[in-house]
Parts: C-alpha cells; structure tokens; sequence
C-alpha cells in the first residue's frame, strides 16, 4: 500500500508539471511560472523592469546583465494601441508580480533561424527567462520622461552641433571615409572589443538630417537598440559602421541615401527621400 502511495505522488507530480509545462498566454506562447508571489501586475502602459536572459538551447543570446544597469525595462503598450503583433515579454509581463519567476518560449522562424549559432540551427524555441524586479506605473513614466526629456538635451544639442559642422565642412579632416560612402567619426575609442559580425549588439543612438533635424532617438525610450550586427535589420550604413567599433565606443556616423533609405522618405516623413543622416551612437 506505502509502495502504491509513493508511486502515486510521484506519478502526481509528474501530471502538475505537465501541466504546468503546458501553460500558454493568450497570444499563443508556451510558458512556466516558476515562482508566483500573487501581488499586482503590471497595466497596459506601464513597464516592468527585469533581469532577462534569452536563450536557444544552450547558447545564451543576450543577458540583462550585460546592460549598464544590470536590469531590462520593457514598456508595455497602451490598451489604445492597436498591435499587428504581441511579443513574449509583453505576454510574460502581464502576468506577473514583483519577485515572480517565469519562462516563456517563442517558436524559432525561419528568418530568426539564420542568426542563430551553427551548433543550434535545429532548435524550434528561444527562451525567455524572467525575473520581475520593479513596476514602472504610469505616474512614475510621466514624472521620469521629463526628467529624461531634460537629461537628453545635452546629447542633442552636440549631435545637432556636430551634424551642422559637417554639413559646413568643418570636419573633413576628422572623418574616416570608407569605400561605401560611410564616413565616421571616432569620439570615444572603447575599451571592449571590436563588434563581430552577427554577434547581438545593444547601441543607443540619436538620428539627425544634416541641417541637425532630429528625427529619432533611443535615449528618449530609456533602452539601447538591440540587434545582430551586420546581420540585415538596420540601414547598410549604421550595420557597415558598428562592425568597425569596439564595444564601448562613442562615435558619429554620417550616412549617404545610398546607404540609408535612398529616393523614400522614412520615419512618417520625418526623413525625406535622399536624405544624409547623422547618428551618435554608443556601443555596449
């Protein structure tokens, strides 16, 4: 009877982990709540603050302790905005409270497959693993955007400064000029290496039109950019550039249409068609 009792409480547990291991938010994604503290969760646009490791197999694809903070902010997108597509971190984060544990999983496309490391080319999911540290409410946004908004200033103004001395030809002799038509402008040298081809790269940066006309900026949004250098998801211009930084590097980039958005417009129009941009950027 003890024996049948064990077996039974083991086969139980077995079944609850099944369970559990087949958990799936509303979008579709298959998750584990590991640690459940039951407090309040995040709002629609509110943002979490989080440790995330991101992973394909074994292969770790970037960590939150990476970042200068040590942490990930996501922001979740207001109710009134109208989304084509839910990611895993906006589904994880609705669902959990400060000091919760979850792992979610999304399904590996064809197109996320070929930056993956040869070794795990044949996993069907990348993982999220997440802790919640802090609820960013919509009060604390707004009292910090201003805050930011001030903070940003600084930065602006030398990249509108350093974006009219260019267009006046003040800066020819500073500017490493490339085959491509790239041009760039070396502020900080960076003690890290230098960028690899395909490795995940976080950069903030802050977009200008020659005449120093802002049209984009990370720093305003509180998180760097987050992609595969040289791997196709961003102009040919600013993906050529990275490649020849160091991790930790600060430098301008000046970017002919031919490397950015050509004859179209871009950013609503922000960008008109055969525009030269101007970006800062600092690599992590």
């Amino acid at each position: 009877m003890l024996k049948f009792k064990i077996l039974f409480a083991v086969y139980l547990v077995f079944c609850i982990t099944q369970i559990q291991a087949q958990n799936t938010t509303e979008h579709g994604y298959r998750y584990i709540h590991h640690i459940q503290k039951g407090g309040r969760k995040p709002q629609r646009g509110e943002a979490m603050i989080a440790n995330v490791d991101v992973y394909v197999g074994q292969f770790q694809l970037s960590s939150s302790k990476k970042n200068p903070s040590g942490t990930y902010r996501y922001d979740i997108a207001p109710a009134e905005e109208k989304l084509s597509h839910y990611p895993p971190l906006m589904d994880a984060a609705m669902l959990m409270s400060i000091g919760d544990s979850l792992t979610i999983f999304q399904e590996v496309d064809d197109n996320m497959r070929q930056y993956l490391p040869p070794e795990e080319k044949n996993q069907k999911e990348i993982r999220f693993e997440i802790v919640l540290i802090e609820i960013v409410t919509l009060e604390q946004k707004a009292a910090a955007a201003q805050t930011l908004e001030a903070a940003v200033q600084p930065i602006a103004k030398k990249v509108q400064s350093k974006a009219k001395s260019y267009g006046a030809g003040l800066l020819n002799a500073e500017l490493n000029a490339k085959p491509s038509g790239l041009k760039i402008l070396v502020e900080t040298e960076g003690a890290g290496p230098l960028v690899k081809e395909g490795e995940v790269v976080q950069v903030h940066y802050y977009g200008c039109l020659k005449d120093g006309t802002p049209f984009d900026n990370s720093f305003i949004r509180r998180k760097p950019l987050q992609f595969p250098a040289g791997g196709g998801q961003m102009i040919p211009g600013f993906d050529e550039a990275v490649l020849y930084l160091n991790h930790g590097a600060r430098a301008y980039l000046f970017i002919p249409p031919s490397l950015a958005y050509g004859d179209q417009e871009a950013s609503g129009g922000l960008i008109p068609a055969n525009s030269e941009l101007v970006f800062y950027i600092e690599i992590f």
